[in-house]
């Protein structure tokens, strides 16, 4: 969901299921970074450990297992006659949650009703329907960013059995001071897609990933060496934390907010690294996750950066022709900073039903389905004995994205994060327009000021 940049990034050993149990505490797109990865405007809000980021109560919530067993049902209040969950609105996903409710309906006889939501729009749609009576009882989102502080969400209990299938990392995204608010389902980066048949070998710096721009790129015919949304700042900020940049001063897992370093050295190396690729004529300055995308499955483009989302759809169009690998190396000898996110389940404080939405969380994201889950969406779930499993281990694409993992970086977990996101895709605007990098950063970070002030930020 650490300071200088290179500080917080978490260099673990590489099996994947210790790379990601050991490496995430956070929060996509993400910004809503690519339309699908859903961070931006969202920051998660606690690195607090596992065993302290829920108030367990064995009679709050039965395991996802025992959740239509008499025994548990005897802990937990009278069942209500239905749920209402607001997923994202992708339409394969939906097809694989609808079946887990269905699976659910059939255990319990509580019917779930599944009313798609886009993640972005879910926390402005609650604050007016939550108080109508209109709202969910579990919601989907990217970390805890400013829901407590909206009142949006309520504290979900569950059973030290079910925290415990779970990365302690995770769980902290979707915690605040100590206390757990949803499950998670998905915890995921960004990292190198690359077409074997115009890159047979992953670059492995930046100075080879140059070279095949220069030689593929042809913008008349729409062919290009490399793309990524350069002016997506969920994105771009890798460039910008592998150079040594960082967002908030991270004083021993305490952010100041005061201490912005999106206009310091590291950041205007990275802003300078976009412009000089938009000035060679590398990436088109307008370029978004549409072109990205379509012109990468067309196979005009040599490679892109994109997130676990785009797994199903590169692998449908390219075949084994596509390939996932960590993101080259800078100049420096670091690897770019992508950031880190983990999805799931929040409780709504609306829910009149919070035992039996937890319940149900719980069931969504146990390990049977977080691992069908995996299956059909190619999203890693951050279920332990999921991310050991020779479905995830044994898989070259899931690989590529554990790998980069190891570079990776949480989001800053304070909710002063939703005010950076305006100001810096603002910022990369007027930097691939031949701005000047350092003036656009600089008045970047005043807006960030201006909005924490306007916050009541002290």
């Amino acid at each position: 969901m650490s300071t200088e940049i290179k500080s917080m990034s978490k260099k673990i050993a590489l099996p994947l299921g210790v790379v990601l149990a050991g490496s995430l505490v956070l929060s996509a797109c993400g910004s809503n970074g690519n339309s699908n990865n859903g961070n931006e405007g969202a920051a998660p809000s606690s690195s607090a450990p596992a065993s302290e980021s829920a108030s367990a109560s064995p009679s709050a919530s039965a395991s996802a297992s025992e959740s239509a067993s008499p025994s548990a049902e005897a802990n937990m209040p009278e069942k209500p006659a239905e749920l209402t969950i607001w997923p994202d609105d992708n339409a394969d996903k939906l097809d694989v949650i609808k079946g887990f409710a269905d699976k659910y309906t059939e255990k319990t006889g509580i019917k779930i009703n599944i009313r798609p939501v886009p993640m972005n729009d879910q926390p402005d749609t609650l604050s007016l329907d939550g108080p109508a009576g209109k709202g969910p009882d579990l919601f989907y989102q990217p970390g805890i960013g400013a829901l407590v502080v909206k009142g949006l969400v309520q504290p979900l209990k569950t059973t030290e059995d079910v925290l415990s299938t779970y990365t302690p990392e995770a769980l902290a995204a979707l915690s605040q001071d100590g206390t757990l608010y949803g499950l998670p389902l998905v915890t995921e980066t960004y990292a190198l897609f690359y077409n074997k048949k115009l890159v047979p070998q992953a670059p492995a710096t930046i100075a080879d990933l140059e070279k095949i721009m220069q030689e593929q790129t042809d913008a008349k015919k729409q062919k290009y060496g490399f793309l990524f949304e350069a002016t997506n700042f969920y994105y771009a900020w890798s460039l910008m934390g592998g150079n040594g940049g960082y967002i908030f001063k991270d004083n021993g897992g305490k952010f100041d907010v005061n201490d912005i370093g999106l206009n310091k050295e590291g950041a205007v190396a990275g802003g300078k690294l976009i412009q000089d690729w938009v000035d060679k004529g590398y990436i088109p300055k307008d370029v978004n996750g549409d072109i990205v995308g379509g012109l990468f499955t067309a196979g005009q483009v040599g490679a892109v950066i994109n997130g676990p989302w785009a797994v199903q759809d590169y692998k449908k169009q390219l075949g084994d022709d596509v390939a996932v690998a960590p993101l080259p190396t800078l100049a420096n000898g670091n690897r770019p900073t992508s950031f880190i996110g983990v999805k799931g389940w929040m409780l709504s404080k609306f829910s009149k039903s919070p035992e039996w939405a937890a319940d149900f969380a719980a069931f969504l994201t146990n390990e049977e389905n977080a691992l069908e889950y995996f299956k059909q969406t190619g999203e890693t779930p951050p279920v332990k004995n999921v991310l050991n499993n020779p479905a995830l281990t044994d898989d070259p694409m899931v690989a590529g994205f554990s790998q980069q993992i190891q570079y990776g970086i949480p989001f800053p977990t304070v909710p002063e994060l939703d005010h950076v996101w305006d100001p810096m895709a603002n910022a990369l605007k007027f930097i691939v327009d031949k701005k000047d990098v350092q003036t656009s950063l600089d008045d970047a970070v005043k807006q960030v000021q201006d909005k924490m002030k306007m916050a009541g930020a002290k």
